[in-house]
């Protein structure tokens, strides 16, 4: 049988817990949702919360945070932090 991988499963690459990725898929959907509801009554709110919640869903879906990631390199490392 062939390897699969799967949504919701731990890597080595992951770098938020499984809570976190369920808040965040579940949050990202409704996002999406709500703004496509208000296309065409509010396009630039609309557009922001689809940009928003699919940012949500890709985080949620990957397991992988950059901020969070940056965020703890600058708390082991502060010596090292780059500020942009």
């Amino acid at each position: 049988m062939a390897h699969r991988e799967y949504l919701l499963t731990e890597s080595d690459c992951t770098n938020i817990e499984f809570s976190e990725r369920v808040i965040s898929i579940g949050t990202g959907t409704y996002m999406i949702y709500k703004g496509v509801r208000e296309l065409f009554k509010r396009p630039l709110l609309a557009l922001g919360q689809v940009a928003i919640g699919s940012a949500l869903l890709y985080r949620g879906a990957t397991g992988t945070c950059d901020v969070k990631r940056l965020i703890e390199r600058e708390y082991e490392h502060p010596e090292k932090a780059e500020f942009v």
